[in-house]
């Protein structure tokens, strides 16, 4: 089980989802918190979402780093 944490939840995943938690939020806060948009209206949707897209983005940028490095 240790291993299945050190692979897919790293330093990099970790960067990912603070930083997709942070611009689901400004963006919510800009444009979202008005919206008639199930997604966009709810902030815990916007934040879980945010944590999905950081994710998904930092384990390709991670992947294809140690791609590149072998």
């Amino acid at each position: 089980m240790e291993d299945f944490f050190k692979k897919n939840f790293n330093k990099f995943h970790m960067i990912g989802v603070v930083f997709g938690i942070v611009f689901s939020m400004v963006y919510w806060v800009k444009k979202g918190q008005f919206s008639d948009n199930v997604l966009k209206s709810s902030p815990v949707l916007m934040a879980i979402w945010g944590v999905l897209v950081g994710y998904i983005l930092f384990d390709l940028m991670f992947n294809a780093k140690n791609r590149d490095n072998s």
